[in-house]
């Protein structure tokens, strides 16, 4: 691994358990193992690491959500894989997970600076099964519950509060969506 992927993972994993505004760049070149100087010779500033890691994670996550949706026509299954894959990128990068929601958090009208943004194809699907007549709520209300609810199953498992396999919290978190939003009334 180069330097430079060297001090994205570090600054990945500091940001995530630290937040983004309490590390420093002293504290990614001790975690590299370099000086603060080396890593100004692979980015400009810290909102330059910061930027690309959320461009990175952001990017990887929408483009995997939009696979799933490309490949499903129908609405259920389609819904469902995305719950599965969004929780299963969780799961898998915890730290990515963290960050992302972090840099929302903190940094939500820079949001909307990146083009491959997952927020916005979880928008798109409520909106297309609303237009579907299969949601039983108004969309915004759906969203909420979408995101929400994806991102306290990935803490509650983390907390050890949601037991079981990743593979069955997976299935589970996304069947009880399914019906949270489409059997249940207004």
């Amino acid at each position: 691994m180069g330097t430079k992927e060297l001090i994205l993972e570090k600054a990945l994993k500091l940001f995530s358990e630290k937040g983004i505004k309490e590390t420093t760049i002293r504290d990614i070149a001790k975690a590299v193992g370099i000086t603060e100087g080396a890593i100004y010779r692979h980015f400009e500033s810290k909102d330059q690491i910061v930027y690309e890691l959320f461009e990175r994670y952001s990017g990887d996550l929408y483009e995997r959500l939009k696979s799933v949706i490309e490949k499903h026509k129908d609405s259920e299954k389609k819904f469902k894989e995305v719950v599965k894959t969004f929780l299963d990128l969780a799961f898998k990068n915890p730290d990515a997970f963290r960050y992302m929601n972090i840099f929302h958090y903190l940094r939500g009208r820079e949001v909307q600076k990146f083009e491959r943004i997952p927020f916005n194809l979880l928008k798109d699907l409520v909106l297309e099964l609303s237009k579907e007549g299969v949601l039983k709520t108004e969309p915004e209300y759906a969203l909420a519950t979408l995101t929400g609810t994806l991102e306290r199953v990935f803490l509650y498992k983390s907390m050890g509060i949601i037991k079981g396999a990743r593979k069955d919290v997976k299935e589970k978190t996304a069947d009880f969506l399914w019906r949270a939003l489409v059997e249940c009334g207004s």
